[in-house]
C-alpha cells in the first residue's frame, strides 16, 4: 500500500462521492496500485446502500467461479 485515503462527509453518500473523486484523480506512475479495484468497490450499488458484510469483497470481486 502506498497511501491510505480517508474521506469524510456529512452523509455516507457525500463521503463516498469524495472518495470516488479522489480515486479518479489519483495519479501514481511507475508502480501498480489497487485504485481501480477500490473504485469498483465504492461504486457498487450494494456498497453505496450499505448492504455489505465481511464477505462482500470476496463474493463480489475475488471469486472466479
Amino acid at each position: 500500500m502506498i497511501a491510505k485515503i480517508i474521506s469524510h462527509g456529512s452523509t455516507r453518500g457525500e463521503a463516498i462521492a469524495k472518495m470516488k473523486r479522489a480515486l479518479e484523480e489519483l495519479v501514481i506512475e511507475g508502480i501498480e496500485t489497487n485504485a481501480d479495484f477500490l473504485l469498483k468497490i465504492i461504486t457498487d450499488h450494494d456498497f453505496i446502500r450499505g448492504n455489505y458484510d465481511t464477505s462482500f469483497v470476496e463474493e463480489r470481486f475475488l471469486r472466479k467461479d
